[in-house]
């Protein structure tokens, strides 16, 4: 068995090439599709060196194995795919990671969360065979639910679950990421694998500005892994993991490359326009009000029925001189915060007052509440029977 690094120095990922120098069967684990989010451009630089390398080397490519769906680059799996026949290969729990993010992206019902995308979905214990090359499947969640651990003759691949032994291990405050479960799956699962064993990472964060390192031990690992040691305790490292977890910013492509990921690397289908469109959610601030526009009776006028007209007025004003817009409903100032709780926070406001202070405040308290249309008529009812237009009222 022969084993080929390619790194990608902005991303810091590792891909293999594993192959069997004898019958050219090989496997690609976790190759990268190059994505710059600038410009929202993809490319296949680092898949191209990795390709040439098949071609040159004679190898036939049987299978590309993900060891989890990644969070910080895209997968290039379906270039390799299309190009060299290979099948797409994850963890069975990928499903459980595909039902919690189809809820982040809103991706609909025809979504199927059953991991169908993937070619094969291996579960723990299980053996596949890439031509003459035997792959053993080691279940490590803790990074997400769906890590897998890849053992090929005498090396494991390890993807997030354990890093270089300076740097330490993936990790773990993802949706179905545990701590607990990490320390589980190398404590028990990959340190009690023989200490001879070679360990290939997932990426490599090159510490202190080392040199790119991609390969260690067991025995390295379990005597100096700088979060998790032979010798830790699982009460050390869970608390240890998730304090650092805590004061971490989410990776830089998280969005992208979960979207991208779960869909077995396949970029978003084309829109009409024969564009594709990545979505990102927005992580709104807590507690911070949604501005409020004041709008003139000339507006309010062109709006016509699209927005919901509230007077805040006393029922005895709004029967007085200054009349009533014929479409609003009378709410009073008093009674406005427990009449919204039935109101659609995302359905367009207009506030209406006598002069357009009240209904200013009105306007401000709804904002604060949440609502997230929300506008002032400028002037209140004043402005509005001056204003010739008030003669098409919303009627």
């Amino acid at each position: 068995m022969q084993i080929k690094p390619f790194h990608d120095p902005s991303t810091y990922t590792l891909t293999y090439v594993v192959y069997d120098e004898h019958s050219r069967d090989a496997v690609v684990i976790d190759p990268v599709l190059d994505y710059d989010p600038s410009g929202s451009a993809t490319s296949t630089r680092s898949l191209d060196a990795v390709a040439s390398f098949i071609v040159e080397e004679g190898l036939v490519v049987h299978d590309v194995l993900e060891t989890h769906a990644h969070a910080d680059h895209l997968s290039g799996s379906q270039y390799l795919k299309a190009r060299f026949g290979a099948r797409i290969v994850i963890g069975a729990r990928i499903s459980e990671v595909q039902a919690v993010f189809a809820t982040v992206f809103d991706l609909g019902a025809s979504f199927a969360v059953d991991g169908s995308q993937f070619d094969v979905l291996l579960a723990d214990g299980e053996t596949l065979h890439a031509g003459t090359l035997a792959i053993e499947a080691i279940s490590t969640p803790g990074h997400t639910p769906a890590c897998m651990t890849y053992k090929i003759a005498d090396a494991v691949f390890t993807g997030d679950a354990l890093f270089i032994e300076d740097y330490g291990t993936g990790r773990c405050d993802f949706p179905g990421g545990s701590a607990d479960a990490l320390y589980s799956s190398v404590h028990e699962r990959l340190y009690a694998l023989p200490d001879d064993t070679r360990v290939f990472v997932g990426h490599d964060y090159q510490p202190g500005g080392r040199r790119v390192r991609w390969e260690t031990t067991i025995g390295a690992s379990k005597e100096a892994n700088l979060q998790l040691r032979a010798a830790t305790s699982r009460e050390d490292f869970v608390r240890a993991r998730q304090e650092r977890d805590a004061k971490l910013a989410a990776p830089r492509l998280l969005y992208p490359s979960v979207q991208v990921n779960l869909d077995a690397g396949r970029l978003p289908p084309p829109h009409a326009n024969g564009r594709r469109y990545l979505t990102v959610p927005l992580r709104e601030t807590p507690n911070v009000p949604c501005t409020v526009r004041d709008i003139d009776p000339a507006e309010l006028v062109r709006l016509g029925k699209s927005v919901r007209v509230i007077d805040v007025r006393e029922p005895a004003e709004a029967a007085g001189e200054l009349g009533r817009i014929p479409a609003a409903e009378l709410v009073p100032l008093a009674t406005v915060e427990s009449a919204a709780e039935s109101w659609k926070k995302d359905e367009p406001l207009v506030l209406v007052c006598r002069s357009g202070a009240r209904s200013s405040r009105a306007a401000s308290h709804l904002a604060a509440l949440g609502f997230r249309h929300v506008m002032n008529l400028r002037g209140g009812m004043l402005a509005w029977n001056d204003t010739k237009a008030a003669s098409a009222a919303l009627a």
